[in-house]
């Protein structure tokens, strides 16, 4: 298995919406390394994303997760 999936373990997320903009939020707080304790976990970038974006970044989870549940491993889908 390729290291660097597990470089960077994400810790949790927030995500925000600003209904009027009809723009999503998202930040990803993740360890930067082994020793790093919660508390003081980066907190991660805000990626923002059209709803329609959003959709298709929950679809392509849901695509992958049923591939784990399958056990169809591949490589790394990137949409961009």
């Amino acid at each position: 298995m390729d290291d660097d999936l597990f470089q960077f373990p994400i810790i949790g997320w927030e995500v925000k919406a600003e209904p009027v903009e009809g723009l999503l939020s998202v930040r990803f707080p993740f360890l930067s390394h082994e020793q790093q304790k919660l508390a003081e976990a980066d907190p991660g970038r805000p990626y923002i994303m059209q709803a329609e974006q959003a959709r298709e970044l929950r679809d392509a989870l849901s695509r992958a997760i049923d591939r784990i549940e399958n056990h169809e491993f591949t490589s790394a889908l990137c949409i961009w």
